[in-house]
């Protein structure tokens, strides 16, 4: 049974490898096949979700399978990290220790060879030998040679010499030996004994390995006819990777890269012929698992879609485990997803209707237009094969989708009445609710939406489930304007990363310092203060900033964790070291207080610049963007707060009638080094043409010709 299984992986493994995968919607992360690599989605049947999820989702859900999703943190009100995009944690988490079963193999050789008396090559003995294998070679392995060994051992017809030179012969084909080596090494072999039929098999694989798919074709229906049943089976089976290999010989496209219009049908139908003989002969055979996996191949090959869904869909539902599960899902995807990446599926396949559906679902992403590829005509003409299948729940999900695509929302709330109660793991049934609130979205029904998501919130009890409800239901507040209930005592939105991110770019000053003091833990009023902080200084509220200063000393002990370095409140203790050199600053609380007393202060204004300048302290949106749905749609303001803009600085300076001289020309030289070395504005605010800047530049070296900072400017950008 371990034969037949792992080899029958090794050689769909073929399939899996083949195309990247192009049906996922973002970019590609991290491996999806990796244990690491968690599902990225949200935790619905999305037709922005990678198409993979999606298809990974529904049958878990149908096998009860248990998903690879990401786990809570320990307290979800101190960390940013649960949300619905790639964690790049990912791609560092350990890999999983491989099975034992190499080592089993291994062993098996050895003893095989030890029966013999064979040594064994010198690179059987080499760590990973096969594990680069692919293409043709990728059953010339340990596995196929042991396979090979016990097939002579049960061979009552072979003496033992004939046994050790036919043992030797394939370890020899192994290690990449020609067929007139494999030839020449067997020519002692008695012209009347069974052990021909082996040489014959032997130099029939070595053709296949070299692609003399004629020469191996000959070969292999010679031992198809005369063999031992090992040797009729497997040549029976070479046969159909003969001709699938020689099908796509020459399928190389301009580029290198894999072109299906470049198979050869002839000989990918003969493969196909080949495989059902196989199947109709040796239904239960040692590569009958195989067999059936190069059938997808092959059909995929014939570009048969209709017969490779209802392949697929068999397939899918046959998985044993999670693990084989994501095997065939990545398959699929590799298939499908680049056959129909740049034109949708647009018809149900017959008794296919999961694999419909989720081709269905990825036609109602949104184009260029802003509209689905899929028409409420061609969704009507699927329904059938869901009708027939007893899978219409799946239709009634791509009509909601299509609906809410097409912004249909009085229909979705029509067709749905909001649950009372939610069954655990019942994907669809979430599904359809989320569709409901949406609607309610469209219709900018805020309260409706407001009391809908908090309603759900209480029926789910998936952790995944409720953090997506919670990034609705922010989001729903912000549309409609009440803010200040995200922070309220009562709030259902307790997820860090959502409330971080309102903060950061909805709330007042007056909302911020109350978080500042009375935020949930230590993490929130970081990030509260730091927000008030920086909007401080952006807009000019320097008083304000002296004494929001003194609330960082209430927060014990100071959060410092790299997952927090976008708020670390220690870099407002700036004492001015940093400033460039042959420009005295003092520290930033001298400065401020200086701004305070008088905002056109030059020198402080410049200091205030060198502040901003060497720390890039600003209320940074990028680390917390990704993966908060809705929500960050909401809070996406033209020009977000506690954004620095040094060039304005520099701009008071000068046009300053009281700025010293060493302030004017520092002034000059840092607004002409805003746009150096790449002509793009560094220092933030709005750009100004380079006239203006060649302007400054003939400012400084006309008018403060001594400066230093004339006489250190070469140039303008």
């Amino acid at each position: 049974m371990f034969r037949k299984t792992s080899l029958a992986v090794a050689l769909c493994s073929l399939l899996a490898g083949a195309p990247q995968a192009f049906a996922s919607f973002d970019m590609e992360d991290c491996k999806w096949s990796d244990d690491s690599c968690l599902l990225k989605g949200t935790p619905t049947f999305n037709p922005e979700n990678d198409s993979r999820d999606n298809l990974l989702r529904l049958l878990s859900q149908e096998k009860s399978f248990d998903l690879p999703v990401q786990s809570m943190p320990e307290d979800i009100t101190r960390s940013r990290d649960f949300y619905f995009a790639y964690h790049p944690q990912w791609d560092q988490a350990a890999p999983q220790p491989a099975a034992a079963s190499a080592q089993s193999e291994d062993t098996t050789l050895t003893q095989q060879l030890a029966a013999l008396d064979i040594e064994p090559p010198s690179f059987a003995n080499q760590n990973g030998y096969d594990n680069d294998l692919e293409n043709r070679y990728v059953s010339n392995n340990r596995q196929s040679v042991s396979q090979f060994i016990a097939a002579l051992m049960a061979d009552a017809t072979l003496n033992t010499d004939q046994r050790r030179l036919l043992a030797q012969a394939r370890l020899d084909l192994w290690g990449r030996a020609t067929k007139e080596q494999i030839a020449e090494s067997l020519a002692a072999l008695p012209a009347d004994s069974t052990s021909l039929l082996y040489k014959t098999y032997l130099t029939g694989a070595a053709h296949f390995y070299d692609q003399n798919y004629e020469g191996a074709e000959h070969d292999f229906t010679i031992v198809l006819h005369n063999g031992s049943p090992w040797l009729m089976e497997t040549a029976q089976y070479m046969l159909m990777r003969t001709a699938l290999n020689k099908s796509s010989k020459y399928s190389d496209g301009q580029y290198g890269d894999f072109n299906i219009d470049n198979i050869n049908r002839k000989d990918a139908a003969q493969a196909q012929k080949e495989a059902q003989n196989y199947l109709q002969r040796w239904p239960q055979g040692r590569y009958a698992d195989s067999t059936r996996g190069m059938l997808r191949r092959i059909n995929w090959y014939l570009q048969a879609w209709p017969q490779l869904a209802g392949l697929y869909e068999q397939t899918l539902q046959q998985a044993a485990d999670a693990q084989q599960l994501r095997k065939i899902v990545i398959e699929y995807d590799n298939v499908y997803g680049m056959a129909f990446y740049e034109q949708s599926v647009l018809e149900a396949f017959p008794d296919a209707p999961r694999v419909s559906y989720i081709e269905l679902l990825r036609a109602l992403r949104l184009n260029s237009d802003n509209k689905p590829t899929l028409t409420q005509a061609q969704l009507d003409a699927s329904k059938p094969v869901f009708e027939q299948s007893q899978k219409l729940p799946l239709w009634r999900d791509l009509q909601l989708n299509l609906w809410l695509a097409t912004g249909n929302y009085a229909a979705i709330i029509q067709a749905v009445a909001p649950a009372q109660k939610l069954a655990p793991r019942d994907t669809l049934a979430f599904s359809e609710q989320v569709l409901y609130g949406e609607a309610l979205m469209g219709q900018k029904n805020w309260a409706a939406a407001r009391d809908f998501w908090q309603q759900l919130l209480t029926l789910s009890q998936d952790n995944e489930q409720r953090q997506y409800v919670q990034a609705k239901l922010a989001a729903t507040l912000v549309y409609s304007g009440n803010v200040a209930a995200i922070f309220a005592p009562e709030s259902a939105v307790t997820n860090l990363r959502f409330r971080s991110q309102v903060l950061k770019t909805q709330a007042t000053p007056e909302q911020l310092r109350q978080q500042a003091v009375h935020g949930t833990n230590n993490e929130e009023r970081t990030i509260a203060l730091h927000t008030l902080l920086v909007r401080d200084l952006t807009e000019n509220r320097f008083g304000d900033w002296l004494n929001d200063k003194k609330l960082v000393s209430d927060i014990t002990p100071p959060v410092i964790d790299e997952a927090f370095n976008d708020v670390n409140l220690s870099t407002f203790d700036w004492n001015g070291d940093a400033a460039q050199a042959g420009y005295t600053c003092r520290s930033l609380n001298e400065t401020v207080t200086a701004l305070n007393k008088k905002a056109d202060d030059a020198h402080a204004l410049n200091c205030l610049g060198e502040f901003f300048r060497t720390t890039q302290t600003h209320v940074d949106l990028w680390k917390n963007s990704t993966g908060n749905d809705v929500l960050e749609a909401a809070i996406s303001r033209k020009q977000p707060f506690g954004q620095f803009d040094r060039q304005s600085y520099y701009q008071q300076v000068i046009t300053s009638p009281t700025a010293e001289v060493e302030d004017k020309s520092f002034a000059l030289y840092r607004a002409i080094m805003c746009y150096a070395p790449s002509g793009s504005n560094e220092c933030g605010g709005e750009d100004v043409d380079k006239l203006q800047r060649k302007g400054w530049f003939t400012q400084l070296k006309t008018q403060y010709p001594g400066s230093p900072w004339a006489q250190k400017l070469k140039y303008y950008w």
